[in-house]
């Protein structure tokens, strides 16, 4: 079962922004921005042999691996590892389907966790943040499409 993690590792706002910073979602959003969403990030603990996630959950928290080794899963064999400063959920914050894969702690693991609900509740409160995901989208929507605006042809 996870745990809080209070104690004197507990890291400041900007470390927890630029932990966020590092998910692909969020780089092009500004780092006075991703403190918003970092003031309600938390960390968590998790001991070797703890499911993160299962398959066909409902989506839920983002999380950001901080020091450990997590396994994903689908249809109960092991497919990838995920280490430290990989994010794992990133879509469940965008997307109602139940997650396509499960994750279980290899080793250790010191998470931090952006919860779906506290994502979009500074999301009503902070537009802007929105505007810059949003923003960042189109741009790789252009780049893997090789697509160019109308006006810019």
């Amino acid at each position: 079962m996870s745990q809080v993690d209070n104690g004197p590792r507990a890291m400041t706002a900007v470390e927890r922004a630029i932990a966020l910073r590092n998910v692909d979602a969020f780089r092009g959003v500004p780092m006075e921005q991703l403190a918003h969403l970092a003031a309600v990030a938390r960390e968590a603990t998790y001991p070797q042999g703890d499911v993160l996630f299962r398959e066909g959950e409902p989506p839920g928290s983002l999380i950001v691996i901080l020091e450990g080794k997590v396994l994903l899963e689908r249809d109960g064999e092991t497919f990838a590892e995920a280490e430290a400063g990989e994010p794992l959920g990133t879509w469940s914050l965008f997307d109602d389907r139940p997650r396509r894969a499960g994750a279980r702690v290899a080793q250790d693991a010191r998470v931090l966790l952006l919860d779906r609900d506290e994502f979009y509740e500074v999301l009503s409160e902070h537009v802007e943040i929105v505007k810059s995901l949003v923003q960042d989208l189109v741009r790789k929507l252009v780049e893997l499409t090789g697509l160019e605006r109308e006006d810019e042809a």
